[in-house]
């Protein structure tokens, strides 16, 4: 596996420093941009036909370890760790949230300077479907791993769904806010995963999934807002299209999946048996060779 050198923002020693055209600054040796501000850290492995892949809450880039893994011999695949997430610098608020994670993966294609393959799970996903939305000449095509667009429930006559979901985004937000992370933890993971899932975790996999409730709190509303993913601007896509969803997911993400399988229904669906929310984490294997058997069949541009 060749490690690809990464694009950095000033680095401590100017004699890293790269100029480009956009003028941002990069460094040969710190995989990191600079995005409004931002040091942005990302995974950037591998060659060929250049895959971005976006991760879910309060996980990082190194969530697609296996899939980078598995497709660096024929991919050029490029892994970001979303604001406040990983290694990446907190969200500034100089930008609403999702503008400013858009303006991040826009940078990567930059990068890039090609259309790209988006590929995104949950939080993840909600981010690249708003990226395609933006601009879909970009995108060479899209897969979606249960996508966090709750904002399509409501209107789509999913309420009970709705209802579900704003109840866990409202008790993450009110734990979160009087200080106690641990409890909004628990509560979110208890959710996504199962109960008792978070006291389960070893330290080293909670702590960072603690720590990542600060970002969750501004996150969340994100979830409820359509910020460019409206149904219009998603049934114009054009590109090819991967829904992924596990069989035991829960009900507001197998709603929003409905829904999206309504609005292209020439997308191709495949599901996980037996996984639920975070089957590219529990059931790599199977989703890794759905999207490697997708992405091999769509034309080199």
């Amino acid at each position: 596996m060749r490690r690809r050198e990464g694009a950095g923002a000033f680095p401590a020693s100017s004699a890293c420093l790269q100029s480009s055209a956009d003028g941002v600054a990069r460094s040969r040796i710190m995989p990191q941009i600079s995005v409004h501000g931002v040091n942005v850290f990302y995974r950037d492995e591998g060659s060929g036909p250049a895959v971005i892949l976006g991760h879910s809450s309060t996980a990082s880039g190194g969530q697609w370890r296996p899939l980078i893994g598995r497709l660096s011999n024929e991919y050029r695949l490029l892994a970001p760790d979303h604001l406040g997430y990983g290694r990446t610098g907190p969200w500034p608020g100089d930008l609403p949230l999702m503008e400013h994670e858009k303006a991040i993966i826009a940078a990567l294609i930059d990068l890039v300077a090609n259309p790209v393959h988006l590929v995104g799970h949950s939080f993840g996903g909600a981010i690249m479907a708003r990226v395609a939305a933006d601009a879909p000449e970009r995108v060479r095509s899209l897969t979606m791993i249960e996508p966090t667009l709750f904002h399509l429930l409501a209107p789509a006559g999913k309420v009970k769904e709705h209802e579900e979901i704003r109840a866990v985004a409202d008790r993450t937000i009110q734990f979160a806010e009087a200080g106690n992370p641990e409890e909004a933890a628990r509560g979110f993971i208890g959710y996504w995963v199962g109960a008792g899932a978070y006291d389960a975790m070893e330290p080293r996999i909670r702590e960072p999934i603690t720590t990542g409730i600060a970002k969750l709190r501004v996150e969340w509303p994100t979830a409820f807002e359509e910020r460019g993913a409206t149904v219009h601007a998603l049934s114009a896509l054009s590109m090819p299209i991967l829904l992924i969803a596990g069989t035991k997911t829960t009900r507001a993400a197998r709603g929003v999946g409905d829904v999206l399988r309504g609005i292209w229904p020439d997308a191709q669906f495949a599901e996980i048996t037996d996984a639920g929310h975070m089957s590219p984490v529990t059931h790599p294997q199977r989703v890794n060779e759905l999207i490697e058997n997708f992405l091999a069949v769509q034309p080199i541009q």
